[in-house]
């Protein structure tokens, strides 16, 4: 039977596997659609299955079928001019964010099946996902309860997002003085939650050229973990004591890859802005050393 959380599974049926492949009932995995349905109506459905499933750990949305999940002619294996593999695409592309999932047709090839000629049976196999919550193109959530997929209530939407950010690593950036020398910045990453990122690919493909002393044309680094309770700091750059005179460090882009402890694979970007992190007071002259030298000077006045 298919394991909704490997849809590609679904690319190796044949029409001769769906009496066995596809049980005699709806449930919570398993969804049809009669051939009967219009291209509207069955956008429709898709979408909010899509969402519907990738909340709730996965399944299959099989179109051309009756409530049994037998074969009731089939639908069109285009939409127009359009094959309708590309339209069921364009609208799963609709529900946001987009996750993992697999579509195959299935004719009639000698078997006697109820598929008539220039259609097929279409099943969409939606695996389970780390990225919820999943908007439909309603802007509405949905999960599947039973044999239904229902609109998600507010607590079951924060619930989704929720795990999202237990089981997901989430990683940021940030700026700093390195502590005990004022006179360098480091770049961090860190994490945001409990869930390590592994095997981390860190790159900075054309690094601003004031920062090349600091490190060559391309950085990459390799960090084997980074969570909680092992954040990453390095040294970016080092600027020289020039009183009264501004340095522009301008924006660069940082890429990230990294893994879950699931081998599953995740990409982030991040824009480092040095001047706007830090603050002018900070970042140029002397640093911190500049700013307690000015407080000093401010209080030795008021006491004269």
């Amino acid at each position: 039977m298919f394991d909704p959380t490997k849809p590609n599974d679904i690319l190796k049926l044949e029409d001769l596997d769906l009496s066995e492949f596809l049980p005699s009932a709806e449930d919570d995995q398993h969804e049809y659609k009669s051939s009967a349905i219009k291209n509207e109506g069955l956008g429709d459905k898709i979408a909010k299955a899509a969402s519907g499933f990738w909340n709730s750990g996965g399944g299959l949305f099989v179109a051309g079928v009756d409530g049994n999940g037998q074969p009731d002619g089939g639908i069109s294996l285009n939409v127009g001019r359009q094959s309708r593999r590309d339209w069921i695409d364009q609208v799963i592309s609709q529900v946001t964010p987009k996750s993992a999932y697999a579509v195959h047709s299935i004719e009639d090839n000698g078997s006697g099946c109820n598929i008539e000629p220039g259609k097929g049976v279409f099943l969409i196999g939606f695996g389970e996902s780390e990225i919820g919550p999943h908007m439909a193109n309603d802007h509405r959530y949905y999960i599947r309860a039973g044999a239904h997929t229902l609109p998600a209530n507010h607590f079951i939407v924060e619930a989704i997002h929720a795990r999202r950010g237990l089981r997901t690593p989430l990683l940021s950036h940030l700026v700093r003085v390195k502590p005990g020398n004022s006179g360098v910045i480091q770049l961090g990453i860190v994490a945001l939650n409990a869930a390590a990122a592994i095997n981390v690919s860190i790159k900075i493909d054309a690094p601003p050229k004031i920062l090349h002393s600091n490190f060559e044309e391309k950085l990459s680094l390799q960090i084997p973990i980074i969570c909680e309770k092992f954040p990453l700091f390095f040294d970016i750059y080092e600027y020289e004591n020039t009183f009264g005179r501004q340095k522009i460090l301008p924006p660069f882009e940082i890429n990230l890859t990294y893994s879950d402890m699931a081998n599953r694979t995740y990409q982030q970007s991040f824009e480092v802005d040095i001047a706007r992190q830090l603050g002018p007071n900070i970042i140029w002259g002397n640093g911190y050393d500049r700013i307690e030298k000015e407080l000093r000077n401010i209080a030795s006045a008021i006491e004269k």
